[in-house]
């Protein structure tokens, strides 16, 4: 191949090639961008007369600007492959020596996999760079017709590409949206790609853009997104109308409801039950189904009414979205207010919660922390001064402050406190759990029945107990806020914790080759797994070597905390912390109220290992009576709880097994929508499904320590060591209490609140942790080859 780059066009059919001719090609066809004036060469061409490429770029009188060198190989930027920063560019070269150098760190980047036909690709350095950033002209896993920009604002034309910052945004938009991005910038960033698509007659492009601070806009690359190994759902329905009536359904559940305080909704996939954390974004039918079954639909309203606050019952608290699972945060509101609040206080109220969660998204997993009283702890009267500034009054924050007072001195009472009874319920699943599994009945009665007595002495006590957690954790936050102890003293309080992950950690270093240990151990905790909705989980008792098997000399320092010690307050802090609750008016004593914490916070995690073991048995019949009928775990997952649970009652003219496949099959078409709908993480406005910026969630920091380390991913843990790792999780599910039995140094998880399972254990094991970090952090973060945690300071940095 000769040297190009005097700008004529190239006639040819393919307008996609390398790196350097798909930009020759495309300069003179593009009228809504600019290409910058380039030359391409072969390594070859250079190795055979460099001073034919000096004079070349001689000739274009680019001697006064900076330059950019970059790879042009034939194995990167096609359709087969993308290669993407596999080779070398170099940036703002100046000089002939440099240029030379510059030609020279390219070509070597190549390896000895080289051709000496790939090219090298010299531009004029873009400089005055407003905004610059990648853009996918549809989704990288399911190619479905959506635009998606992630830039720097700052003007970086390397950050995206490097994943070097945290101050990436990323805008997702419906290719087919019936209204147009508000952003102009990004208006017309979306119209200069749909001309890419025509001229290159592609609609699966990726390409790198910049604007300069006149708001042109510059082309930097094109190249054609890989298809294989995707899954591709382009032809399988039409997201056009799916999101029309999508947008239609939204707007009918928010109009003003006469049962509801409020004047709108808002739907989030974290707050209250945050389904996001536990069943994930995308979960298939039978954790959805099941998740509902057991908590969204009833038991949730059931729990808060018993608590004393508003009667919410016969409102689902979780909406499905196409399979998407989203609270209806106006539900989840108006459940927080004391039954015994007025009206007209009460709707202020929740109005005023919608707002503070529109105005601040990100608080969209701590709510309850950050918006929500629901409460009363000892600087409660502080945080409600707060509403003087939006429309309220003396005597209604007063009003509130003391039905907040009434219910929480009715929750935490030492000697009739709502949460234990909910702790004695919790032992009579026990009982009835055995009584089911040892009965004759067949295995459709069974699951029956161990779920409606997972309801009834499950879920239902084990969601009082963590409401209490919940009070207890608000307390803890108050003393160090009111000074009363340190960040490191509720640290030392956490670790004192008696769990049962802490026991599981104990119990496994009594294991060692003891089949009797191992059985035992086995019988304890063997129904515990990482997705512990999802019947495609293993449970820790059919992949015990996978989950388990390290040298013992490995096992992780967090799980070798001197579990004896347990955290005790001073006199002094005893005596300030009785003095403020008698001022407030708080009926318990300073004594009862840290046995009250305690125990709140270790019963809910004790509560959720027994209900849970139900639900794991539940989801092993579902297993077993679906391999009687011809049905694989994997289509099983595809299957509604409800096809099963129907079974108890009603007498279908069809075969079980036509009964199941009919709704598997029906359901797996359905889920090729959840899976190809991109929806975002908050809906305020059901405009928001056509185009949404990735939340900056605000993590969660656990302890106050530092760490720097090589991350492990989630993929990785079945043949990677953990040791001295950070490890990355979706979720802050209990079924990853494994973890916490390798030498991992850190945890990082996308989803999760402060006072989720994975918080309270890291705070229990002073093990540095990033809980909730959201997508756009996690998706940044867990490319790393190595992060530094500064969990005191809140701060996250990246090394590659």
């Amino acid at each position: 191949m000769g040297c190009k780059g005097c700008g004529q066009v190239i006639e040819t059919q393919e307008i996609l090639s390398t790196k350097a001719e798909t930009l020759e090609r495309l300069k003179p066809l593009l009228k809504k961008a600019v290409v910058l004036d380039l030359i391409y060469f072969t390594i070859d061409d250079w190795e055979n007369d460099p001073n034919k490429i000096r004079a070349l770029i001689s000739k274009k009188n680019w001697s006064d600007k900076p330059l950019v060198v970059r790879s042009s190989a034939k194995s990167e930027d096609c359709k087969t492959q993308s290669n993407a920063g596999g080779y070398k560019s170099v940036l703002d070269v100046r000089g002939e020596a440099r240029i030379d150098a510059a030609i020279s760190k390219v070509i070597d980047s190549f390896g000895e996999k080289r051709q000496r036909d790939d090219q090298i690709l010299i531009q004029p350095m873009l400089e005055s760079v407003s905004m610059a950033g990648v853009i996918f002209t549809a989704d990288l896993d399911t190619l479905a017709p959506y635009y998606i920009v992630s830039y720097d604002p700052r003007g970086s034309t390397e950050s995206v590409t490097s994943g070097e910052t945290s101050k990436i945004k990323t805008y997702i938009y419906f290719k087919n949206a019936p209204l147009q991005a508000q952003d102009p910038i990004l208006k017309k960033l979306f119209e200069a790609c749909n001309e890419c698509e025509r001229v290159t007659k592609c609609s699966l492009l990726d390409i790198e853009f910049a604007f300069d601070t006149q708001a042109t806009l510059f082309i930097l690359q094109v190249r054609p997104i890989v298809e294989k190994n995707k899954n591709d759902l382009r032809e399988r329905f039409d997201l056009t109308i799916a999101l029309d009536k999508l947008h239609r359904k939204i707007n009918k559940l928010s109009i003003k409801h006469p049962n509801l305080l409020g004047q709108r909704s808002i739907y989030g996939v974290m707050p209250d039950w945050n389904p996001a954390e536990i069943i994930g974004l995308k979960p298939r039918p039978m954790a959805l189904s099941i998740y509902k079954e057991l908590i969204t639909d009833n038991i949730w309203a059931y729990q808060r009414n018993n608590y004393g606050y508003r009667n919410l019952r016969s409102h689902p608290l979780l909406i499905s979205f196409y399979g998407i699972p989203y609270i209806d945060v106006r539900v989840s509101f108006n459940s927080f207010i004391p039954r015994d609040l007025h009206e007209s206080i009460a709707e202020k109220l929740v109005d005023y919660y919608l707002d503070q969660l529109e105005s601040v998204p990100e608080y969209h997993d701590k709510v309850e922390f950050e918006i929500v009283h629901s409460c009363y702890y000892l600087n409660l009267p502080q945080k409600l001064s707060k509403l003087l500034g939006f429309g309220f009054n003396q005597n209604e924050i007063k009003r509130i402050e003391f039905s907040l007072l009434k219910l929480t001195n009715y929750i935490i009472n030492s000697e009739n406190g709502l949460y234990k009874k909910d702790l004695k319920k919790i032992e009579i699943l026990k009982q009835k759990y055995s009584q089911v599994l040892e009965s004759d009945l067949s295995l459709v009665d069974k699951i029956y029945w161990l779920v409606e007595d997972c309801k009834r002495y499950g879920t239902l006590p084990f969601a009082g107990i963590a409401r209490a957690a919940f009070i207890a954790v608000q307390y803890l936050k108050s003393f160090v806020e009111l000074e009363i102890l340190t960040q490191d003293e509720y640290d030392l309080f956490m670790n004192s914790l008696q769990t049962v992950s802490k026991e599981l950690s104990q119990d496994l270093k009594s294991i060692g080759k003891n089949i009797e240990n191992r059985q035992s151990f086995l019988d304890k905790y063997g129904h515990l797994r990482p997705g512990t909705y999802d019947i495609l989980s293993s449970r820790y008792d059919e992949n015990f070597e996978n989950y388990f098997s390290i040298p013992k000399e490995q096992i992780s320092v967090y799980s070798k905390t001197d579990d004896t010690t347990i955290y005790r307050f001073s006199s002094i802090q005893m005596e300030h912390i009785e003095q403020l609750l008698i001022e407030h008016g708080i009926n318990i004593d300073a004594e009862g109220l840290v046995q009250f914490i305690r125990k709140a916070i270790e019963g809910r995690e004790y509560a959720k290992f027994i209900f849970t073991r139900s639900l794991s048995r539940i989801l092993q019949l579902i297993k077993m009576f679906g391999e009687k009928n011809n049905c694989s775990k994997e289509e099983l997952s595809f299957l509604n709880i409800q096809s099963v649970l129907d079974l108890y009652s009603s007498l279908n003219y069809l075969d079980v097994e036509e009964v199941f496949k009919n709704d598997i099959e029906k359901n797996k078409h359905f889920y090729s929508y959840t899976e190809a709908i991109k929806l975002p993480s908050l809906l305020i406005s059901p405009d928001d499904i056509y185009g949404f910026y990735l939340e900056a969630s605000s993590p969660n920091f656990i302890t106050s320590k530092q760490i720097q380390a090589e991350i492990i991913t989630e993929p990785e843990f079945d043949d990677k060591s953990f040791d001295g790792k950070i490890a990355f999780v979706s979720s802050a599910d209990p079924g990853y209490d494994f973890l916490f039995t390798k030498p991992i140094v850190g945890l990082v998880t996308k989803y999760g609140g402060i006072n989720s399972h994975m918080a309270i254990r890291c705070a229990e094991l002073g093990l540095p942790a990033v809980i909730g970090s959201g997508e756009q952090n996690y998706q940044s973060w867990r490319n790393a080859g190595l992060i530094f945690l500064d969990c005191g300071a809140h701060i996250v940095r990246v090394f590659r």
